[in-house]
């Protein structure tokens, strides 16, 4: 794979290359995609990906979806914060929802915390396009990125909707189960 001018290009190239990769060598293409959208003009990588965002937005197509979201993570910006919650609020259920929080949660700390108040009052209508692995996925994203995520959880326990409180009581027995593991390591 040859350094290409856009990250239209690389993500072409990484899925072609993906589809013919020998069994055990998709590592390495992946590092070396990763290589090459570093290498990317950050501003060219923010233009290109807030473009992909808002088209697929309107077309709800999402092809490449994993590559063109997770490149955020090579060139992260709170430029991207605005469209991420775009994404997570979209009804279309093929919307790339895990992918959107996943970059949230791994990015830079100073921009993933710029999501925190929006991302929090997602919980009081959660998006009904949302899987199961989704809201485990918008969980854990609170939970890396919010050092008071236990006070925050524990307001939706007695969620009208199952699967918050199932998850919320989920992370509240964790929450436990750590302090209690802290307790008996400090014995």
């Amino acid at each position: 794979m040859q350094s290409k001018s856009s990250l239209g290009d690389l993500v072409r190239m990484y899925n072609e290359m993906m589809q013919t990769v020998v069994r055990g060598e998709g590592q390495k293409v992946r590092k070396f995609f990763g290589e090459q959208v570093r290498a990317l003009k950050h501003d060219d990588v923010e233009q290109d990906i807030i473009s992909y965002i808002k088209e697929n937005l309107k077309t709800k197509q999402w092809n490449n979806a994993p590559e063109w979201i997770g490149s955020i993570l090579y060139h992260p910006s709170s430029k991207y914060i605005d469209y991420l919650l775009k994404i997570l609020n979209e009804p279309n259920p093929t919307a790339p929802h895990y992918w959107a929080l996943d970059v949230i949660q791994y990015m830079p700390e100073t921009i993933s915390e710029l999501a925190l108040p929006e991302l929090k009052k997602l919980a009081e209508h959660i998006n009904q396009a949302w899987s199961a692995s989704v809201i485990e996925k918008y969980f854990e994203t609170i939970v890396w990125n919010d050092e008071n995520a236990e006070d925050f959880i524990s307001t939706l326990a007695d969620s009208s909707n199952e699967k918050i409180a199932y998850r919320a009581k989920y992370w509240m027995e964790t929450f436990e189960v750590e302090r209690k593991e802290d307790e008996e390591d400090n014995d």
